[in-house]
């Protein structure tokens, strides 16, 4: 089966290129582990760093104390967070392949998960559409950035406005500039709502960057993936995300409770700008450590308790992202690891 032949609607390549050699093949594969082994040793250090900040005995004592209630609802609160992520994305699958069940596509996005924990910034997550039977995975892997641009995209958009508005912030800028910068990053979520509730913008701006780069054949192919989204697919995805948000802040919120009275309006500002700074500094394994940096040192700014803020956005790490992705790991198991590298092996050859 020929690559034009994997992927109706490419163009063929008049050519292979040459597979690289192996020793830049090897290069490239020691420069991804150094990759890899850099961030999670930042990770480890920004961890230690704030243990070490944080008294071992005050951590110890909230430990001890916490309200094992406030933890467990949180917990019962993590299937909901998977289930909406992963109706997000059955969502804009379906928009490519109408007939796929939730079922396969939900195990695909959980053996997403579990790849991107190994990978820098996550991006491994982008083999969830090896785990699909689809034409065109080229297209599927359009949709998947669209998917995280859901997500990411109203973090970066909301993030500068959530920093403008925390204590302190917003008085350290000079005098003359606070009006002016407060009103730029409060009409940041408007281009969010603009691209988020209607396909016509982002297909749009997609038909301007074919034409500005003369796309063709796979390009082409990538850039059309969301040919087949419509605005009732756009006002879905666009109300699950903000249901997703909304989980996920009062998980912070329910984990906090746990070690103090905290009221969910400061829980809910606290941990949503520093999913803003962990997004916007992928400089971690897994963002592991930037975003409890970021809990503890916001959270202080409300006057709370630095080991409520550390203990609550690990604790919060560990239910979402963890879990999930060993759960994951069931989904890889279950597929035959030959068939898998099959797959790898002839999206490398397309790619070539």
């Amino acid at each position: 089966m020929t690559p034009a032949s994997r992927h109706p609607g490419a163009e063929a390549a008049p050519e292979l290129r040459p597979t690289p050699p192996p020793e830049k093949a090897r290069r490239r594969t020691l420069a991804t582990w150094l990759i890899r082994l850099a961030k999670a040793a930042v990770s480890f250090a920004l961890l230690y760093l704030l243990v070490k900040t944080i008294q071992r005995d005050a951590l110890a004592t909230a430990l001890e104390r916490a309200d094992g209630a406030m933890i467990l609802l949180a917990v019962l609160l993590v299937p909901v967070n998977l289930g909406l992520q992963g109706i997000r994305w059955w969502i804009l699958v379906r928009s490519e392949l109408p007939e796929m069940p939730f079922g396969r596509t939900f195990a695909s996005f959980l053996g997403g998960l579990s790849m991107g924990l190994i990978t820098p910034g996550r991006v491994g997550e982008v083999g969830r559409v090896f785990l699909l039977e689809a034409p065109s995975r080229l297209r599927l892997a359009g949709l998947h950035v669209l998917d995280k641009t859901y997500f990411a995209g109203a973090l970066a958009l909301l993030g500068p406005a959530l920093l403008f508005w925390m204590p302190g912030f917003s008085t350290a800028l000079p005098a003359g500039l606070r009006t002016e910068v407060g009103i730029i990053v409060s009409l940041l979520p408007l281009i969010y709502f603009v691209f988020a509730l209607s396909p016509t913008p982002l297909k749009s701006l997609l038909l301007a960057i074919q034409l500005a780069i003369g796309a063709k054949g796979r390009t082409l192919e990538l850039l059309r993936a969301y040919d087949g989204i419509r605005p009732i697919h756009c006002l879905r995805l666009t109300m699950v995300t903000a249901v997703q948000f909304i989980v996920i802040l009062t998980q912070f919120w329910l984990l906090s409770l746990a070690f103090q009275p905290v009221a969910w309006w400061m829980a809910a500002h606290t941990y949503a700008a520093a999913l803003f700074v962990k997004t916007a500094l992928p400089v971690s394994l897994g963002n592991l450590g930037v975003g409890e940096w970021a809990a503890v040192s916001f959270y202080e700014r409300y006057g709370i308790a630095n080991t409520t803020g550390f203990s609550a956005s690990l604790m919060l790490f560990g239910m979402n992202v963890l879990l999930p992705g060993i759960f994951g790991l069931w989904v890889l198991f279950r597929m035959r690891p030959q068939a898998l590298l099959r797959r790898l092996g002839l999206a490398r050859e397309d790619s070539a």
